[in-house]
């Protein structure tokens, strides 16, 4: 082949490869002009969380015998030896405890009681729950030396609603100081008849008006120095001569009835911001055709209290060892799930220790073989939990026990003591 014709082959094939060359470059993109991608498009947004719920982590920290004890407050007899008492609060985890005064002979035998109890729990990470009935009047259980004032029904003759509050808030300051965190009171029952020898003292009115706003400044009083107020007796002792610790009242009183009288003070309580309220031990048939005391009532304490009153606090019961509580067709272990189920949170027993074991175990068997639920468990656990964290209640009493003393009779509590004798001689009905 000519040497020519090569050559000239050779640069065609140049051009052309020079061509394809420019051309490919000319079609790239340059990465460099390419604007970025969104940043936000190619990151997953953050997911903000919501800060740890401290009361759901303490829940959650706990065994079921634990969770179990938690919905207990126990009295105990004089004779109870240190041993027991502490296993009840470092093995059995009880919630809290009732004081009589059978448990203390004074002032400085009460400041030690409390603060032992307080050291005894002082691992659990949920602290106690002391409590007491400090009425006045004719239910009182502080010690000698303590402010102790005449009964509601003088406080609600007086009609003046911000001494009521004084002596909600005198009682609140020594129970305070003495260890006490819950206090059994006001009575919220609306009695107009004398016949009512149990409650009439203890009522502040027959009016439901008078009994609101007494017992709401009551419990305000209380609470403002740091003690939980409960109201009582869920529905309404008021209407019956029965005394419910030897038998169960049957108040004959419809529902319409009963939403304008007696659930007229707990409408107001829950209103004003009361967190435990205590069902006592009454029947109402034509409401609860089973007549099942309200401790009992899924009725009452679900249909009335939770969705009707729309009360989320704590349901507490009256003593399981009152006769309202039980009758002979039904044990008390059967009776407290019952109450369980029907919503009670926490059980007061007074006095028997065989009695207040055999709830105990009878629960926590029910809890472990699935017939109480979980989260039933958890909801009343829970809702305990939060209440113990809202008050800050603390598993020590440091300060020493003469400080705690001085805090307790003071001459300024006196005063209002007696400015409320001095106003309840010219009170009506007086």
């Amino acid at each position: 082949m000519n040497y020519k014709v090569i050559a000239g082959i050779l640069i065609l094939l140049s051009i052309i490869t020079i061509a394809v060359v420019m051309s490919q470059s000319e079609n790239r993109t340059d990465i460099s002009k390419i604007d970025p991608p969104d940043s936000q498009e190619k990151e997953s947004p953050v997911e903000v969380l919501p800060p740890p719920d401290p009361a759901e982590e303490v829940l959650a920290s706990l065994s079921l015998e634990e969770k179990i004890g938690q919905l207990f407050i126990l009295g105990f007899q004089e004779s109870m030896d240190s041993d027991s008492l502490r296993s009840l609060i470092e093995e059995k985890k009880m919630g809290g405890f009732i004081l009589f005064q059978r448990n203390y002979r004074n002032i400085d035998t009460l400041i030690q009681l409390n603060q032992q109890l307080h050291a005894w729990n002082k691992d659990n990470p949920v602290p106690l729950l002391i409590s007491i009935d400090e009425e006045g009047g004719t239910v009182s259980r502080l010690p000698s030396g303590a402010t102790k004032f005449p009964e509601a029904r003088l406080l609600g003759n007086i009609n003046e609603e911000n001494l009521t509050f004084q002596v909600g808030e005198v009682i609140g300051k020594e129970l305070s100081a003495l260890g006490i965190n819950l206090n059994f009171a006001p009575v919220m029952d609306v009695v107009s008849s004398k016949n009512n020898r149990l409650l009439y003292p203890r009522s502040y009115s027959g009016n439901p008006e008078t009994v609101s706003r007494h017992g709401m400044r009551f419990i305000q009083g209380l609470q403002q120095q740091g003690v939980i107020g409960v109201p009582k007796h869920f529905p309404g002792h008021g209407d019956t001569q029965v005394d419910s610790h030897g038998g169960m009242p049957k108040i004959m009183v419809d529902r319409d009835t009963l939403l304008r009288r007696e659930l007229v003070p707990f409408k107001a309580s829950i209103e004003g911001g009361a967190e435990m309220i205590m069902a006592g031990h009454l029947a109402f048939p034509i409401i609860d055709e089973q007549s099942l005391p309200a401790t009992r009532s899924r009725i009452l304490l679900q249909e009335l209290l939770r969705k009707e009153l729309g009360f989320n606090g704590i349901i507490v019961t009256d003593d399981l060892e009152m006769k309202g509580y039980t009758d002979k067709n039904i044990s008390i272990e059967e009776a407290a799930l019952q109450s369980f189920d029907a919503g009670i949170d926490l059980f007061v027993i007074c006095h028997t220790e065989d009695l207040q074991m055999r709830v105990y175990n009878s629960l926590k068997e029910k809890a472990a073989d699935g017939t109480i639920s979980e989260d039933r468990l958890n909801a009343s656990v829970l809702r305990i939990i939060r209440l113990k964290q809202k008050y800050d209640l603390s598993h020590y009493m440091y300060e020493d026990p003469e400080k705690i003393k001085a805090k307790v009779g003071t001459e300024a509590h006196k005063k209002i003591l007696q400015e409320v004798r001095n106003r309840g001689k010219s009170s009506p009905g007086s």
